[in-house]
Formats: structure tokens, sequence, C-alpha cells
């Protein structure tokens, strides 16, 4: 009985969320013609899409495209096609143009006389599972996430033992868990084989393989829920409706304090001086009982207690300690307008999520991890900046947001969700 009320709970609080949101989806509609730069002439068959949303059209003969149900809010639109340069613009969806003229270059690398340094023929099998254990990651969703073109990854060594890789086309991927065929424009990938620090980025354009077999929605939109769940997607979309505690996350503060112990030891030293640290106690000992039937102590007496060993324990300790203050996102966001949501903090933020217990797998992964029961991530904003949220969950100045932790692990392909993603409606 108490889950299935546990059960009920969230799913009124996801519902709480759904309608403090304004409507997500509406009839907006987007055109617009791309052309060549060089020729200034319509490039058909251009890729053109909202990114990290099934949300996308492919360019006719004479370069138009039309994007209709855009759902309100801010998203990055991206125009793709082979040996041109991708061209991306954030777009405010309530100030469209009527006709959007986008112009794309044609890529340095496919100008005559531009050298490079060659790719690694045998990159593949040296450096495709390092490749796609960084992509797809190791979660449980991994299993059943593919890259069904990987000959289409080139690698290429660099000096200081630097290795990159790319693409010319957009990487095919398909999540048979979450029901998604991915189209991926790997932008950048780096990744420094010293130091194992990786840096990669790009497009992502979903299908719904419900559409294709109907017969399996029930299982997508559970496994799709169920990811959502304590997703990063799922506390942004939470921090914007300021619903973090109804919606299970819980926020503390990682900045560094006073020791309160040790400032007490230390006042107590100070006053006290050579002498010891001494407190009267009382002790009674004995019963009697009384005509009543109650009882009554016997005998009180009284004592001195020497704290000057506990208080000298206490010098001992560490100058500072972390706060771990409950952290209200009403002290760290702010709005900018009717539709962003602003979000900073000046030290270090850990996110909790109370409703969800972490896999076997991510226990596994070190000594610091191994007892950790629910999903605990980190925030730091590297650039002293903050950044800005909309309402379905996308944030951007993404590069000033430092994600450690639980989300570190299980943020990766094989566990994204489209921003056009709502709980009940796909």
């Amino acid at each position: 009985m108490k889950g299935k009320k546990q059960l009920f709970r969230i799913a009124i609080c996801f519902l709480c969320l759904l309608f403090c949101l304004p409507k997500a989806f509406s009839q907006t509609v987007l055109k617009g013609h791309v052309f060549n730069e060089e020729a200034h002439k319509p490039l058909a068959s251009v890729s053109v899409y909202l990114n990290n949303t099934s949300i996308g059209t492919i360019t006719n003969d004479e370069g138009l495209f039309v994007l209709k149900n855009i759902p309100q809010g801010k998203f990055n639109l991206v125009v793709t096609s082979v040996g041109f340069e991708t061209y991306t613009a954030l777009l405010d969806l309530r100030d469209l143009p009527k006709d959007f003229q986008i112009v794309l270059k044609p890529k340095a690398d496919e100008l005559e006389g531009f050298s490079v340094l060659p790719t690694d023929p045998n990159g593949w099998e040296k450096y495709g599972k390092y490749f796609t254990l960084l992509m797809i990651g190791t979660t449980l969703n991994s299993n059943e996430t593919k890259l069904m073109n990987p000959e289409a990854v080139k690698f290429r060594l660099n000096e200081g033992n630097v290795l990159t890789a790319f693409s010319k086309g957009p990487l095919r991927i398909t999540n048979y868990a979450l029901g998604y065929e991915i189209e991926y424009k790997l932008e950048e990938f780096e990744v420094n084989l010293n130091t194992a620090v990786v840096n990669y980025s790009g497009y992502a354009f979903y299908k719904d393989m419900g559409l294709k077999h109907p017969n399996r929605v029930r299982r997508y939109t559970d496994a799709r829920f169920e990811t959502y769940k304590g997703s990063l997607l799922h506390f942004m979309r939470s921090f914007y409706a300021n619903d973090l505690d109804a919606q299970g996350f819980e926020m503390r503060s990682l900045a560094m304090i006073s020791n309160p112990e040790k400032e007490r030891a230390k006042k107590m030293f100070k006053e006290y001086g050579n002498k010891p640290i001494t407190y009267e106690a009382d002790a009674t000992f004995g019963y009697e009982r009384t005509t009543d039937g109650g009882m009554n102590h016997v005998r009180t007496t009284t004592h001195t207690v020497d704290s000057t060993g506990f208080f000298k324990k206490m010098l001992k300790q560490p100058d500072s300690l972390v706060s771990h203050q409950i952290v209200l996102s009403d002290s760290v966001g702010f709005a900018v307008d009717s539709t962003i949501a602003g979000f900073y903090f000046s030290d270090s933020l850990e996110v909790s999520y109370k409703w969800k217990m972490v896999p076997l797998r991510y226990r596994a992964l070190s000594k610091k991890t191994k007892h950790e029961t629910i999903p605990v991530s980190e925030f730091v904003f590297v650039n002293k900046t903050p950044v800005y949220i909309v309402r379905n969950g996308f944030y951007y100045k993404p590069y000033d947001l430092k994600v450690t932790g639980y989300w570190a692990w299980i943020e990766n392909v094989s566990t994204w969700l489209p921003y056009d993603y709502y709980p009940g409606k796909n």
C-alpha cells in the first residue's frame, strides 16, 4: 500500500508540473530558404531542424523549408548539409521572420588546395570502442543503443596525444530502449589520451520509432518516463517552474564555512586559559514508592565533569567544513523575462533526486559512488555567470555550467530525450 501511495504522489506531482507550465505546444510555423553562399543558388535536400527535438524537415528544390507546430520558447535552429559548414541560430519563437534567409558556407577542407593531416586508416579498430563508450556510455540503455554507421567516423591522432574524431555526414544512432532514431551531427570530438579529458558537441534530430512500431509504444512510453525522472531535463523544467521540492529534487550548498565546533572550542580555551574546562552535573540514585503508587528519587548528588579532552579534540578538526545547507530555488533563480529563468550560485551546488535509486552499474564505478543510494550530482558555474532556462528545459550558455557526479555518468546519447518530449504526451 505504501508503494502505491508513493507512485500516486509522484504521478500527481508530474501532473502539477505540466499544468504549471504554459501550453507546451502551439501552432507556431517557421518558413525559410537555404542558399549556397558562393553561387547564391537554392540548396535542396538540406536538413533543417530544431536541435534535440523531433521537429525537422529537408529543403525542396527551391531551398524552401517549413517547420510546423513548434513549441513556444527558445531553440537552436540547425541547418546542415554535407560539404557545408553547419549553420545554427538561437531562435526566440515569439519573434520570427516571415521568410528566414539562410546562407551556407562551403567547408574549409572542401576548398581546393586546402590540406589537412591524414586520418588513421585503422582508426575504428584502434579507437572505435573508446569512442562508443564516451558517446553512448555504460548505462542500462547503452546495451540497446547502437551506432549504425561506424564507418562514417574518422580519427586523427594529433600532437600531445590528442585524439580527434569527425564525420562528414550525420551519425545514425538507434536507441532501441527509448524508441528513437537519432541523426547526430558531430561538430567536435576531442579527447586527451594522457589526461582522459573529453570534449564533444553536436546537434541531434530525433525520429520516434513508435510511429513505425505502434505495438511498442507502451514499452517506449514507460522507458522514457523512467529515464526522464531525475534527469537533467527534468531538473531544468522543475527549476523553471519553481517546483523542485514537489518534483523530488533537493539542492544543497557545497560552500566551505567555518567549523562551528572548532570555533566553540577556541572560545572555551580563551575563556578558561590554562584551567580545566569543567561543568557541574547532577546524578540521582535510588527510588522509593509513594503512597499514591508513584516513584520518588531518593538521593541526588552533584559532581564535576572535565571536558578539556573533548575540546582539545575539537581543536584538531579542520578549520572549514562543507556547508550542506539547503538551497532554495528562489535564492539562486531569477526571472529574466516572462519566458526565461536565470540560474546562478557563487559556490558549488549539490543536487539530489529523492525518488529514484542509483543503478548498480553506477555504484560499481568507484569507492566514492559505491555507497550512494540516490542520484547525487554537482553544479559549478565555471565562469561565474548565470545560465538561462526556458520552460521546455533547454538551457543556453551550457559551457558556463560544469556538471559532475551522477549526471556526468548518466547523461549521454543512450538516455537523452528530445526537448519536445513531455510525460503523458510521447
